[in-house]
């Protein structure tokens, strides 16, 4: 009588059916990882899209984009106040915008002070909710911001984290990373501005940039980037970039505090220093994502040809291409990047 042998995998068989599932594995993990970044990039361009929508939104009411930060008063009324404490962000204004109406209204944008109203533990708790459009699926960045925190009458508050921030500067303040907060003949806390240090972006202190300003063309000009939460750094600690704030920025040391909801040229995109707080950089690789004033999004190489430029240094501020499209109004022409 012949009997029935069934046969099993042997070891070896094993070993090697599991070797080929390891090598598609390695294989489809990369297409996999690329596929789920390419989502997050697009929904951190929808982000930006929305935001540019925003901002013609905006001019189209009031005829000017939103100011980087309104520096008030306690009371909201005095736009010439020189004090200490918290002001309400381009982000801020352009939350009824963005269909977020009801958190502006129960905030009180612009109808009190920012300070004001972060004595107000109602409001607080309102603020550290994240707004979704401020957010890069990409980055890592936690919830409420602690790297960023605002000033009130009673210590400091952290609240919602943004990954977005405004256009100040093509140049940095003389020697340092830093921005500059105060408009042409505005007066500061510190040596300037002046014609030299004035802002060559599109927000700051009590900003009024309107459409006719951009002499560059909306087409030529950056309105709002990225700033991520850290950068890896190959030597194993993370750089320090700490993101941004959605609603507003401290304004004691501005040319410090304002880095919260502004950025400009001080630094390269992805600049691979603690500087970087002071610039633009994502978690995408390979550059950084930005909405353009006319409304158009790009990606930007963070090889684009930039060279950073002190505001006390002599010749042109702008003689690269990232400096050109943080200019609103030089008069220089921009190759391709």
């Amino acid at each position: 009588m012949r009997m029935n042998c069934r046969r099993g995998f042997t070891l070896v068989e094993l070993l090697v059916v599991i070797a080929i599932i390891g090598v598609l594995i390695a294989l489809l993990l990369p297409a996999v990882q690329q596929a789920r970044e390419a989502a997050r990039r697009m929904q951190c361009s929808n982000n930006l899209k929305q935001f540019g929508i925003a901002l013609h939104n905006y001019h189209d009411t009031f005829g000017k984009f939103p100011p980087g930060y309104l520096l008030q008063d306690l009371n909201g009324s005095n736009l010439d106040y020189n004090g200490t404490g918290s002001s309400w962000g381009w982000g801020a204004q352009l939350l009824p915008f963005i269909e977020q109406n009801a958190l502006a209204d129960s905030l009180g944008v612009g109808s009190q002070s920012l300070t004001n109203a972060l004595s107000n533990a109602t409001l607080v708790t309102l603020m550290k909710q994240p707004v979704q459009a401020f957010l890069c699926p990409s980055d890592t960045a936690p919830n409420p911001n602690t790297g960023h925190q605002l000033k009130k009458s009673s210590g400091d508050e952290p609240v919602a984290t943004s990954n977005y921030v405004g256009n100040n500067t093509s140049h940095k303040w003389h020697s340092g990373g830093r921005l500059t907060g105060y408009g042409p003949g505005e007066g500061g806390g510190w040596s300037g501005p002046g014609a030299a240090n004035a802002p060559t972006g599109i927000f700051w202190r009590n900003s009024r940039i309107g459409m006719r300003d951009i002499t560059d063309g909306t087409s030529n000009t950056i309105a709002i980037g990225e700033r991520s939460w850290r950068l890896n750094n190959p030597a194993g600690t993370q750089f320090v970039c700490d993101a941004a704030i959605a609603i507003g920025t401290a304004h004691n040391n501005e040319q410090l505090t304002i880095r919260h909801v502004l950025a400009g040229g001080a630094v390269r995109i992805n600049f691979t220093n603690n500087e970087c707080k002071y610039g633009f950089s994502s978690r995408h690789p390979g550059g950084a994502m930005f909405v353009l004033c006319d409304g158009s999004v790009r990606f930007i190489p963070e090889t684009i040809d930039h060279t950073p430029t002190a505001s006390g240094s002599s010749g042109s501020f702008n003689n690269s291409t990232f400096e050109k499209l943080l200019s609103r109004d030089d008069g220089q022409p921009i190759g391709s990047y």
